[in-house]
């Protein structure tokens, strides 16, 4: 009986961290709960134990809607998301991720460095931008941002060279994850 009720403890510790896990797990579907046809006018009832503030600073998301940020009960920033259009029926067309629970099927959060982003996905290409690299993965949605102050001063204030994947250290920190869909 003893052992049973052991069993049982571990499947549903098992069961739990992996539902957890899912919560925050980014794939070609979704980002945690949302996917690319959650609606804006469900986002209440998809973070109902969260907290979800507009542009505005308003709780409401009333129409229109530029972007949405949402926090923990805690006040934990999670998320911002942007709406395809302004209205309640928008679906969701860009995310930036803030916490380093969201986690990439490559093991990546914003707590990763590029040497992670090495480890864990196919490099499509970089995008050299003003004070940003921008490094997009194959056959996916994600996109790493990283600061250029991490990169060798010769490409700091340069945008027209193209940034090759030895250029980039491998401790160079992740600034953002985002989604675009």
């Amino acid at each position: 009986m003893k052992k049973n009720i052991i069993a049982l403890s571990i499947l549903g510790l098992i069961a739990t961290s992996c539902s957890n896990s899912g919560n925050f797990a980014i794939t070609n579907e979704g980002v945690g709960p949302l996917t690319k046809t959650t609606k804006v006018s469900e986002l209440k009832t998809t973070f109902v134990n969260d907290s979800l503030v507009d542009a505005n600073g308003s709780t409401e998301l009333k129409a229109p809607v530029q972007y949405i940020t949402v926090f923990e009960k805690g006040g934990k920033k999670l998320l911002e998301l942007e709406p395809t259009t302004g209205d309640s029926d928008a679906t969701i067309n860009y995310i930036r991720l803030y916490d380093e629970r969201y986690t990439t099927d490559g093991g990546v959060t914003v707590k990763s460095t590029f040497k992670d982003i090495l480890d864990g996905h196919k490099i499509k290409r970089i995008e050299n931008l003003i004070s940003t690299i921008v490094v997009l993965i194959e056959d996916s949605d994600v996109y790493f941002t990283i600061d250029k102050k991490h990169l060798p001063s010769e490409l700091m204030f340069d945008t027209t060279t193209k940034v090759e994947l030895t250029q980039i250290p491998d401790d160079a920190p992740i600034k953002y994850i985002q989604i675009s869909w």
